[in-house]
């Protein structure tokens, strides 16, 4: 449409022209198709209307709230330029983050009251439902500042929107003031209004005094029809017989249908009345003072007033789109500039029920997807689905798919899908097919998408194959990306030889006669012509004369892709199988490791308590030690000192048995244990009972010489010994008298509690006579015996690690230990 206005010339439109809109006193100007298709493109509206994208804008149009929303919603169009399809799903993620941390959220009570704006801004008087709904507006507005411009929540976009949202308070409280519930102008509007009303329910209740005197007076009570008084015309009157009139002087207003009653203004009243149609209408004029007044604050703040208008749809189409994402369980797609394209698991929007998810990838390993199949196998589906979700993704709309799904920014799409017979002009489906192709071609290039449905159907099977194999290496040739359906098996060929083309085929279940939906890339399809006319009942005999038609390389290449479907779907089921198995291992895996940190918090909890109870014990003979220190003195004899020396040598002794730690510091080595741990000191690694000296001290962990190696252990592991006690203990002797033990021990046919008794002291006897490596045989069996076996040696403190050995040393059935600590 060309938009003129002023004395701009009109223009004359060629074909396939675009025009952009003009500002008054700007000239209207025409840009060929070509040039506009060079900048910025868009996307056709055929396009739009094949892959029924209107049908999806109507139901985001159902879930916003107001007209400026809903308005904006079904005119929501794709865009290709990056940033801007960036910049529209960001809105949507936001809207949809904002609505989820505060679902009561809403935009009730907003209007489009931009008309009513306009017209305030020309002076005219705006009724009071207008005014409260401008008053409603504003007040939407303020919950959605409210909402967006707490500190709880990063949403930028909609903080931008709402920063374009005027809160005129006063404004506000003026129209609660002014009007009711109902729109009615109420007393509180002004105090002349009060007034005015004050006066007229005053004059009203004399008026109808007098008249309830005159209607009750015993002279006229059988003039009249009935003793009430009601009104004609806005006048307060009585009901008199027809009759009798002329005994009730006044003016007459009106008559009864039948004729039989007269409605007469009593003459003695007429000033009365007079006097309250004069009230009357000085209450109509304040009133329309009073809507003047706040029609012109409307009109002074027109500006910010349709800012917040425009605002409030802005975030009501952001809502609309993100209540629809949520209804869909769709996910904003991953957007890249690489023009590869992945769906996972994606559903096509109108569809209902159980929808079977499709995966397409297009553009990292191939360029163009060629799907066959049989008719009614989900091929139109599949295709209908790749180019409504690219749709979708550039309009700003979260897709039904899984997260990872990867769309690039197409510059364009082209989508020739179903019938197009053309009666009008003549045209057959192909030539209409045809035709539409021919327009589109021109126009592809790398960053486009081309959807082609049933390409080359509607003529000769041999010339309709060549000319699809034409176009799809034409679209090869271009670099676009294109998605193909098809029932010519020359391009099942076409996609086996060429590179940047792959095969695709919709699953079909030959015994239903339905489609699974299932898309299956990398294999054709079959036609299954034959399949389904036997399930429909054709004859035999027809059915083997057809198959005899078939040349032998066609029934090979059946029966190959049989072969192939029936194999893939077995696999499909293994790999189901494998699936299952590994989430059930998973799932155990997290029991165990669940179970061993329960075992080991169970097990700091005994210790701490542990340690708290033999540090209270360590206390309590300290108080026991000094009670005996203090009875020594000078008065004491040397061999009474001597006697109470070993009794506080006793009592360090029983301290260091309790809490298995060295003994407390005599008074002549005041030091920590800590402190005295350093290079040359004495030491016990408590884990192994052994005596050693400490090489080197660093991070939490010491290096001790035990007899003829050297062992790193944790400093907690280790206790210093005193003076006193160096020169008790013995130097450790690891020349065993005994015969060195075995590096092999067999435990087949054992319980584990014996095997594992028997092990510990094999492995501390080969720890002790130095051997790196030993085996241990016990057999697969049920796996129980080696299970228990490497649990305990995982924790064992002597053991550096462990392995299965070889498989022709026995495999599974034997553990290698490496000693070490």
């Amino acid at each position: 449409a060309v938009i003129l206005s002023g004395s701009a010339p009109r223009h004359t439109l060629s074909r396939g022209a675009f025009c952009r809109a003009v500002t008054p006193g700007d000239q209207a100007r025409v840009i060929p198709r070509r040039s506009f298709l060079s900048g910025h493109r868009m996307i056709s509206q055929k396009t739009l209307r094949v892959l029924e994208f209107d049908k999806v804008l109507q139901l985001v149009q159902e879930q916003a709230s107001f007209s400026a929303g809903k308005e904006a919603a079904i005119s929501l169009q794709p865009v290709t330029e990056p940033r801007a399809v960036r910049a529209r799903l960001d809105q949507t993620s936001e809207a949809r983050k904002l609505l989820e941390a505060k679902p009561a959220t809403h935009l009730g009570g907003a209007h489009d009251v931009r008309p009513a704006i306009r017209r305030a801004e020309v002076g005219a008087i705006l009724s009071p439902a207008e005014l409260m709904e401008i008053g409603s507006t504003l007040g939407a507005a303020h919950r959605i500042r409210a909402a967006v411009l707490s500190d709880d929540i990063e949403v930028p976009w909609l903080r931008r929107q709402a920063d374009r949202m005027v809160e005129d308070r006063d404004l506000v409280a003026q129209l609660e003031q002014t009007f009711s519930e109902r729109g009615d102008v109420l007393d509180s509007a002004s105090p002349a209004l009060r007034r005015i009303r004050s006066d007229i329910s005053n004059a009203q209740a004399r008026l109808v005094d007098r008249l309830n005197s005159f209607i009750h007076s015993t002279e006229h009570r059988t003039a009249l029809q009935e003793p009430i008084v009601t009104m004609r015309n806005g006048r307060y009157v009585v009901p008199v017989r027809q009759d009798a009139k002329s005994r009730v002087q006044g003016i007459v207003h009106d008559q009864s249908a039948s004729g039989q009653t007269v409605f007469v203004e009593p003459l003695f009243v007429t000033e009365m009345n007079n006097r309250l149609k004069e009230l009357e209408l000085a209450e109509q004029r304040e009133v329309e003072r009073i809507l003047y007044e706040l029609s012109s604050r409307v009109a002074s703040g027109s500006g910010p007033l349709r800012d917040t208008v425009s605002g409030l749809g802005e975030v009501d189409l952001a809502f609309a789109k993100a209540r629809y994402a949520s209804v869909l369980r769709a996910s904003p797609p991953v957007l890249h500039d690489r023009g590869s394209l992945s769906l996972v698991s994606a559903r096509h929007p109108l569809l209902h029920g159980e929808v079977v998810p499709v995966s397409v990838p297009l553009g990292e390993d191939f360029r163009i997807l060629v799907i066959t199949g049989p008719n009614t196998g989900g091929k139109t589906v599949a295709l209908k689905t790749v180019g409504l979700l690219v749709l979708m993704a550039q309009a700003g709309l979260h897709i039904p798919a899984a997260a990872e799904s990867q769309i690039p920014i197409f510059s364009s799409v082209f989508a020739d899908i179903g019938d197009e017979q053309s009666i009008e002009q003549s045209l057959s489906t192909f030539s209409s097919h045809m035709r539409t192709i021919i327009d589109t071609l021109p126009n592809v290039d790398a960053q486009s998408l081309v959807l082609l449905d049933e390409l080359g159907a509607g003529t000769d099977p041999m010339e309709g194959a060549a000319l699809a194999e034409a176009i799809v290496q034409h679209l090869l040739d271009t670099g676009a990306r294109a998605v193909v359906t098809t029932h010519y098996s020359e391009l099942k060929s076409f996609a086996l030889e060429r590179e940047g083309v792959e095969n695709a085929s919709v699953e079909f279940d030959v015994e239903t006669l339905s489609p699974t939906y299932r898309l299956i890339v990398g294999l054709p399809g079959r036609s299954q012509a034959l399949a389904i006319a036997r399930r429909l009942g054709m004859p035999q005999a027809i059915l083997a004369t057809a198959r005899q038609q078939l040349s032998t390389g066609a029934v090979r290449v059946e029966k190959l892709l049989a072969q192939i479907q029936t194999e893939r779907r077995q696999i499909g089921e293994l790999f189901e199988r494998a699936r299952e198995i590994h989430e059930d291992a998973r799932k155990l895996r997290d029991r165990v490791q669940n179970e061993v940190a329960s075992i080991r918090e169970e097990r700091d909890r005994i210790l701490t308590q542990a340690r708290e109870d033999g540090a209270q014990a360590v206390r309590d003979l300290r108080a026991r030690l000094r009670q005996v220190e203090s009875q020594a003195g000078s008065s004491v004899s040397r061999r009474e000192q001597r006697e109470l020396r070993a009794r506080i040598d006793e009592v360090q002794g029983e301290a260091a048995e309790i809490l298995g730690a060295p003994a407390p510091a005599s008074p002549d080595e005041p030091q920590s244990s800590l402190e005295r741990l350093q290079p040359g000191a004495s030491v016990i690694v408590t884990s192994i009972g052994q005596q050693g000296t400490v090489l080197s001290v660093a991070s939490g962990e010491a290096e001790v010489q035990v007899g003829l190696f050297k062992m790193r252990v944790p400093t907690d592991d280790l206790q210093v010994l005193s003076r006193r006690e160096r020169e008790r203990e013995q130097p450790v002797q690891f020349q065993s008298t005994r015969e060195a033990p075995p590096t092999e021990i067999d435990v087949r046919g054992w319980r584990a509690d014996d095997a594992m008794r028997e092990l510990d002291q094999y492995l501390h006897d080969n720890y002790l006579h130095g051997q790196q490596t030993v085996r241990i045989v016990h057999g697969k069996g049920t796996g129980a015996l080696r299970k228990a076996i490497r649990d305990q040696l995982g924790v064992h403190p002597l053991v550096k690690s462990i392995r299965p050995e070889k498989p022709e040393l026995g495999g599974d059935g034997v553990t290698v230990v490496s000693l070490g600590g």
